[in-house]
């Protein structure tokens, strides 16, 4: 009775560790794995997150980046890029460099977010290494150019 009782129990979780690595393999299926690099709230080291976001969304995968990142981070560990309420007023790409406005909260100052110009220019890593074909991020804050030197 206890050599099947263990025979049972170990199918049993095989079956489980199975299915777990068959959901986990068809959840991600259509979506695409995208690093994210957001700042610590404990030091200024830059650090890394992973999400899986849909395929050919509606909006467009730019897009879709850009929402992303103003909404922070997934953990608490780390800072957001803007100041909470940023949102992406306009995203266009024409030929490699890709158009960017944020509403005027990104200027707003916030213990959560990184400052001005570190969110600025992590919103362009993250961009440019997800999408190789953009060669220049230029970021607009209420209609105005900011940080047009990178």
């Amino acid at each position: 009775m206890k050599k099947s009782s263990a025979v049972l129990i170990f199918f049993s979780l095989l079956l489980l560790v199975g299915a777990s690595f068959l959901s986990v393999f068809f959840m991600k299926k259509g979506r695409d794995r995208v690093v994210m690099y957001f700042t610590a709230y404990d030091s200024d080291d830059v650090c890394t997150e992973v999400r899986y976001l849909p395929k050919n969304s509606v909006q467009g995968d730019v897009a879709l980046l850009v929402d992303e990142l103003l909404l922070g981070p997934m953990t608490n560990r780390y800072k957001r890029l803007f100041a909470s309420g940023t949102r992406a007023e306009f995203c266009m790409v024409q030929d490699d460099v890709l158009y960017v406005g944020l509403s005027k909260d990104a200027l707003s100052y916030s213990g959560d977010a990184a400052d001005l110009k570190t969110g600025i220019e992590l919103l362009k890593v993250n961009i440019v290494k997800k999408f190789t074909k953009i060669k220049t991020v230029l970021v607009y804050i209420d209609g105005k150019a900011v940080y047009e030197e990178n």
